[in-house]
């Protein structure tokens, strides 16, 4: 139940393992500063060799303004006229072109970038580049290899001699200037420069590359980007060289070699678009003419000179036929009934029909006579009969007319049915001639609109053309220059970043070396370790030191002893909560899971620290195989104990020995050695030896064999009251905290805490008390 009751506390105090202790970890680190202090001062002498030998690296600059001429181009030109807008241009394009191993590669061939010069002088080489070298080398024609090291002397101003590694500058081949030299280079020549005289005497060393390794090199230092993607053309380019004059060499003329670029692209657009107009404008002369003489043959051959004037003129035609005809229909219709009229047998009950369009005064004279008989013989019914002699002038004069009517009818009648039949011809062929009106204008519009087309093109390809002759005619690039390439001097503050990143590598270096040792070692080297891993209570901390003896009071005067004696009474004073009562006979288990933890280092010294509070205490060792007790506190050997009392062969007054340096403590060692030692532990006269012990003393320290190597701890836990642990730094492994968490689960030990031992004090800043004066 104390072990439970102890755990089940443990488990609810904080965790301090989860909380970063950087007093901690400083502190173990500190330990190690002439390490640290080494390592700073290697590193730094590597940062000062650095800065001697690095040349600065200077920062060249140049502003290129990219303009758009899409504005110029045909097709979007034309796009643009039908309402229909293009693409805006990407400058990103251009970026790449200007970024490009193409591009590159003539600015490398220009400059002869493969080319390095570099004189000796008191056996320190210097770059030199331009105007400042005294020679210019020309490859007349490459070997098999062109990555050479050419190294010559100059004589004088008319020779130099050739040195090959091992010579003197006396031993070399001479040869003159401007004359052919062949080596694993190639065949070569060299032509000196107006700077020759200066550096007559002296090593020049010539530095062949291989032109494609230059060019990625060159490419990989030169950065190209737009200012603002959004709202800006302008593209920056920078670029990274030692010598300022060649990166401003290499910038500017990256620029003169897109500039060229771009002209002689779109010239070679322009000509590509010149011809293709001037093979359009040969074919569409040809498509213009026969369109032109389609219409020409139409208007002929259908009598067409105008369209519109000429249906007009056979509406109106179609009008006047119409008006004749109807007037002559209504002549035929009068006609007839003038006819009918005058058929009639009896017309005295008939009205008299009109003559009213009847063009013919003696039809209409007839007509009138006529009627006027009629009603003459009608007056002369009403008075005589009809058969009567007077009605015979009057019937023959009305037979007469009658007759001169019918005749004068027969007359016009057929003259207006002529007149009614051409008529009616007429009619027909205007009608038709208007009907086929739509279709010949519709075949002629069409025939004129292809004649149109070919016309509009034909005019349009002609102005295209005197654009782009004039276009072809400019040699000015789209891109325009704002800051030619400018040098920034190497700011001060970059001269101490080597310094600045070799105290940051003196400092991660061993501090690295350090963690893999501790991850290497795999042993517990912290109190966070064991917080973490183990719900137990650490109870006490026991400092490493090199003591003359393993009883620290046999050195009171020493200072290490002189801490580790108050350490020991600390555990002591912490041994009184443990027990939590003020019993006697409180019996206390020192356990271990390995040899070598100092579990009876801590046992004898804190039975010494015990018996001098005046508490009677005895220390039982149980440790049949590695016994130390009667060397630790001088008693003799052979004196009977523990083994001998379990065997039956002493009693328990006999075994139990007093140790004339230290009053108030005694011992039981652990005896003569033998096999069944485990077998006499889980017997009752253990029990017996224990319980008569706790009413004859205070405290009963138990020292027993490691629990990993023999399980007597565990026989003799159930009748101890608490239960030390001891866990020692650099020693123990991080392993073992497993298993010590086993044995806690599993409360095979009573009330269970832990000793840390080997403590280091450097790291340990609380005990700082014990190191300060006053």
């Amino acid at each position: 139940m104390c072990a439970q009751k102890s755990i089940a506390q443990n488990n609810k105090r904080p965790q301090p393992d989860d909380e970063f202790n950087l007093r901690e970890i400083l502190a173990k680190y500190l330990h190690y500063w002439p390490v640290f202090l080494l390592f700073t001062i290697i590193t730094m002498i590597g940062a000062y060799a650095f800065h001697m030998v690095t040349k600065p690296v200077y920062d060249i600059k140049a502003t290129l303004l990219l303009q758009d001429d899409s504005q110029t181009n045909d097709i979007k030109s034309s796009l643009q006229s039908m309402g229909i807008s293009g693409s805006p241009k990407s400058f990103e394009n251009d970026v790449e072109v200007l970024n490009s191993r193409r591009l590159i590669t003539n600015v490398v061939s220009d400059l002869k970038l493969w080319v390095s010069y570099k004189v000796v002088d008191d056996h320190l080489k210097k770059d030199i580049y331009g105007d400042e070298c005294p020679i210019t080398f020309s490859l007349l024609r490459p070997g098999v290899k062109l990555d050479q090291k050419i190294t010559i002397v100059i004589k004088n101003a008319y020779s130099f001699s050739l040195k090959t590694s091992g010579q003197s500058d006396d031993d070399g081949e001479s040869y003159g200037f401007n004359s052919d030299v062949t080596t694993a280079a190639g065949l070569w020549q060299i032509t000196p420069t107006r700077n020759l005289a200066k550096y007559i005497g002296t090593t020049i060393i010539i530095q062949l590359a291989d032109p494609q390794t230059v060019v990625a090199d060159v490419q990989h230092g030169l950065e190209v980007a737009l200012k603002d993607k959004l709202e800006s053309s302008a593209v920056d380019i920078s670029y990274k060289d030692q010598i300022p004059k060649r990166g401003q060499d290499i910038v500017n003329n990256l620029i003169s070699s897109y500039n060229k670029l771009q002209v002689d692209d779109k010239n070679a657009r322009t000509k590509t678009k010149l011809d293709f107009i001037d093979k359009r404008l040969d074919s569409l002369s040809v498509d213009l003419n026969y369109a032109e003489k389609q219409v020409e043959q139409y208007r002929a051959s259908h009598g067409i000179t105008d369209i519109q004037s000429q249906s007009n003129s056979y509406l109106q035609s179609a009008q006047v036929n119409d008006a004749k005809l109807v007037d002559v229909n209504i002549q035929l219709r009068v006609i007839n009934d003038i006819e009918n009229y005058i058929n009639s047998p009896n017309v005295t009950d008939k009205t008299v029909p009109s003559t009213i369009g009847i063009n013919d005064p003696n039809l209409v004279s007839l007509v009138q006579s006529y009627v006027d008989q009629q009603r003459q013989r009608s007056s002369l019914l009403a008075t005589t009969p009809e058969k009567n002699p007077a009605f015979d002038p009057i019937n023959k004069q009305i037979a007469t007319t009658r007759s001169a009517i019918r005749e004068n009818i027969n007359n016009i009648k057929s003259s207006l049915q002529v007149t009614r039949s051409e008529l009616l011809n007429y009619g027909s062929k205007y009608r038709s001639s208007i009907a086929s009106i739509p279709g010949e204008d519709r075949e002629l519009e069409a025939l004129k609109r292809l004649q149109v087309s070919k016309e509009a093109l034909y005019n349009l390809l002609l102005q295209k053309r005197e654009e782009a002759a004039l276009d072809y005619a400019s040699t000015l690039s789209n891109a325009q220059t704002v800051d030619v390439a400018y040098v920034i001097p190497p700011k001060a503050s970059k001269a101490l970043v080597p310094f600045a990143a070799a105290l940051v590598l003196g400092l991660l270096i061993p501090a690295g070396l350090i963690y893999l040792r501790d991850i290497v070692k795999n042993k517990i080297t912290s109190r966070r370790s064991i917080e973490k891993a183990l719900p137990v209570p650490i109870s006490g901390e026991i400092e490493e030191g090199d003591l003359r003896s393993p009883i620290v009071t046999d050195a009171e005067n020493d200072k290490v002893s002189f801490m580790l004696v108050e350490q020991f009474r600390s555990l002591r004073t912490q041994l009184h909560y443990l027990h939590n009562n003020d019993s006697k006979g409180r019996v206390t288990l020192l356990a271990s899971s390995v040899a070598g933890e100092g579990k009876s280092f801590v046992a004898s010294n804190l039975g010494i620290a015990l018996a001098t509070a005046g508490k009677r205490t005895i220390i039982l060792e149980l440790n049949l195989y590695r016994p130390v007790m009667a060397q630790l506190f001088n008693l003799p050997e052979s004196h009977p104990g523990m083994s001998n009392y379990l065997n039956w062969e002493s009693l328990k007054e006999e075994v139990i020995q007093n140790t004339v340096t230290y009053r108030n403590l005694d011992v039981i060692t652990s005896g003569q050695f033998i096999p069944n030692f485990s077998e006499l532990l889980d017997r009752k006269r253990i029990e017996i030896l224990l319980d008569w012990l706790r009413l004859h003393y205070d405290h009963i320290l138990i020292d027993t064999s490691p629990l990993q190597v023999i399980g007597d701890a565990s026989i003799v836990a159930r009748l101890c009251d608490i239960t030390l642990y001891v866990i020692r730094k650099n020693f123990t492994s991080k392993a073992e905290l497993s298993y010590i968490n086993n044995l806690c689960v599993e409360h095979q030990l009573p009330s269970m805490s832990i000793v840390f031992n080997g403590v280091d004090s450097v790291k340990e800043t609380y005990k700082d008390y014990f190191n300060t004066k006053g």
